[in-house]
């Protein structure tokens, strides 16, 4: 058993730098579950811990509301019924209302996770998606962000504070986003993008070669295009040329990187294929407006 599956001892429960969460209290759960509207499908409680460092927890009872954690990046364990589940970027796992259960982050690479606590006898229709590992395959068409976008709603509509439409606007939010999980497949059907789209193509290769030096000549033999046509379909797209939408893709990773992870600037562009820091430095002055030294100043402050 590795490291990362044997059950830490202690551990940092849910504070951690840059994490949003918003827990209801049992007045407002009251009155949400005598609501017409949303009563039988709910939200109790609802987060986002970012780079989960020692994130561990563990409750014997379990808790009333069903637990679904949603992890983005990095690596954690979900230990239930004497079984032990690993979870990696884009999967997500439901645990039972009143299941005992533990779970932690890894050590070596510990996981960013949006989670979210639900309840109401409308959640018991879902129960063949509990207790389960599922992985969410990235893809052209997998709205991967916009899942995170729905995510990020329900959580500002709710720190915005508890008024009546406040909450009934994030409850009401919570079936699209369940929706998202649930019906993956015609949930990216849906968005109408076609995987045959030479630009949508491109784009993905651009993500999963995040830490490569592309040229345009790489991109557009990907989609077996001349480098000229290619090109003039992407800038006509997305109106920006490949090489430039690459490197905001490159930068919009390094303030990733450099916010969730703390990573030195030097690993930073060593991870995305800057073998001299300095250059990269330059670069990311360009794209975002001040260098890595000062962003990360401004973002810890």
């Amino acid at each position: 058993m590795n490291s990362s599956v044997k059950e830490p001892n202690v551990g940092k429960s849910d504070s951690f730098y840059g994490d949003r969460s918003v827990v209801l209290s049992k007045k407002q759960l009251t009155a949400i579950k005598k609501n017409s509207l949303f009563g039988q499908l709910y939200i109790s409680d609802i987060g986002f811990y970012p780079n989960a460092r020692n994130h561990f927890r563990k409750r014997k009872k379990g808790i009333k509301e069903h637990i679904l954690i949603y992890c983005i990046d990095g690596n954690g364990v979900i230990h239930v019924r004497d079984n032990i589940y690993e979870l990696n970027p884009n999967t997500f796992f439901i645990i039972n209302s009143d299941e005992a259960h533990s779970y932690w982050a890894s050590k070596e690479d510990p996981w960013s996770i949006y989670w979210l606590h639900f309840g109401g006898k409308r959640s018991l229709e879902f129960r063949q998606y509990f207790l389960k590992t599922i992985s969410i395959d990235r893809s052209i068409n997998s709205r991967i962000n916009d899942r995170i976008n729905l995510f990020n709603e329900i959580l500002t509509s709710l720190e915005s504070g508890f008024s009546k439409n406040n909450i009934e606007y994030a409850n009401l939010c919570l079936n699209s986003l369940l929706a998202s999980f649930f019906y993956w497949d015609t949930y990216r059907a849906v968005k109408g993008i076609k995987s045959s789209d030479p630009v949508d193509k491109s784009i993905l290769f651009m993500q999963k070669n995040i830490e490569q030096d592309l040229k345009i000549k790489d991109m557009s033999a990907h989609v077996n295009l001349s480098e000229s046509h290619y090109s003039k379909l992407f800038k006509n797209k997305t109106g920006s040329s490949p090489l430039d939408y690459f490197i905001n893709l490159k930068m919009q990773e390094a303030i990733r990187l450099l916010t969730n992870r703390s990573m030195r600037i030097k690993e930073v562009a060593y991870n995305l294929g800057y073998n001299d820091p300095c250059y990269f430095s330059r670069i990311f002055s360009k794209h975002i407006g001040v260098n890595p030294r000062s962003f990360l100043k401004t973002s810890k402050r």
